[in-house]
């Protein structure tokens, strides 16, 4: 099928995190990102360079809050374009963002984004997911607080939490760094040290996947490249699914089956290899069907009322610390997914420059 099977590095066994691409990838062949939607290993691009907001909204699908959307001349000094997306969510429009369904789907999937956030960015709840189901919905689904049964959700976000969430060391300023959120059929509950629920509402959250310190803080006001790998398990009864993190070209974290060190509480795991409990990663069995694929993207700018409470807490306790409590605003542009790894849009005279 295409679009279907190989891991990173070929064959069936995915590649060792210390072979993963870094640098420069596909995009290198196409500067400014300028013709890369024609490369044979590419599955959808967004730019935001052709048409209105209404038009934008048309080719994903759905959009929530599209007027708290506009279209920006703020752009990646390497991108061949002149637009972006900026999304603004406010108390009144909290979960700005596009979603698109695929009707083919992928067990490999690369996806790389430019973002940037506003130079008085706060705290920020959901950011942008690869997703899983066995028949979409045109709009997103619920389940907070669930583990699901039939299909997954992989989300990249900002955390302001450091070291897996160890309360004795430093945490980032907001929007802080990344960290993967995930949702799928074995994950783990927050309610007790072993992973299992105890009878509470709720039992799962969103399974949260960090990479060792330091953790890749976002510097506000600037843009960065943001490239995720996710690939699914080979069969149903494997835990050979993967997912990996790049940040400007930089290899962040590569999660896969005996790869990073570290180990699970509650509902973390906590990539600390020195730990004594520190073991290899067991891998993810991300589905429990075969045909179910990567069929979902999810671009948002959630940051929920409760969100925006805490960040108004932080700037009570942090004066000296510009955030702005009513609004938080990103530009979003250069969006790719494909087969294989993307690397940063590469200016025109960057490829071109002699080696």
């Amino acid at each position: 099928e295409e679009g279907a099977g190989e891991g990173v590095g070929g064959g069936d066994g995915g590649q060792d995190v210390a072979t993963l691409p870094s640098g420069e990838g596909l995009a290198a062949a196409y500067p400014g990102d300028a013709g890369i939607a024609g490369d044979e290993d590419v599955i959808f691009v967004e730019n935001f360079e052709d048409g209105t907001l209404a038009a934008i909204r048309e080719r994903w699908g759905f959009a929530r809050h599209l007027d708290a959307m506009s279209l920006s001349d703020e752009t990646p000094d390497a991108a061949a374009g002149h637009r972006s997306l900026r999304m603004t969510a406010s108390r009144e429009h909290q979960g700005v963002e596009l979603y698109k369904t695929f009707d083919e789907g992928w067990e490999q999937v690369f996806l790389r984004f430019n973002v940037m956030f506003a130079e008085d960015y706060g705290f920020n709840h959901h950011f942008v997911a690869l997703r899983g189901f066995p028949e979409p919905t045109r709009w997103p689904p619920g389940g907070a607080g669930e583990r699901p049964e039939d299909h997954f959700s992989v989300t990249i976000e900002p955390t302001t939490l450091s070291r897996n969430h160890f309360p004795e060391v430093l945490r980032f300023d907001p929007p802080g760094g990344w960290m993967f959120y995930c949702y799928w059929p074995q994950m783990r509950s927050w309610q007790t040290p072993e992973g299992e629920p105890d009878g509470r509402p709720n039992p799962y959250y969103g399974n949260a996947f960090l990479p060792e310190d330091p953790n890749f803080p976002i510097e506000r006001g600037r843009w960065h490249t943001i490239e995720i790998m996710l690939r699914l398990n080979s069969d149903a009864d494997s835990s050979d699914g993967e997912l990996a993190l790049w940040v400007d070209g930089e290899l962040a974290v590569h999660f896969a089956e005996g790869t990073p060190e570290g180990y699970f509480m509650r509902d973390h795991f906590r990539t600390t290899p020195d730990h004594e409990e520190a073991e290899p990663f067991p891998g993810f069995r991300w589905r429990e069907d075969e045909a179910l694929r990567i069929n979902v993207l999810r671009l948002q700018n959630y940051v929920s009322a409760r969100t925006f409470d805490r960040a108004e807490r932080f700037a009570e306790e942090n004066p000296e610390f510009t955030l702005n409590t009513q609004q938080a605003t990103v530009w979003f542009d250069n969006i790719v997914m494909a087969r294989r790894y993307i690397g940063p849009v590469i200016a025109a005279e960057a490829a071109e420059a002699p080696e």
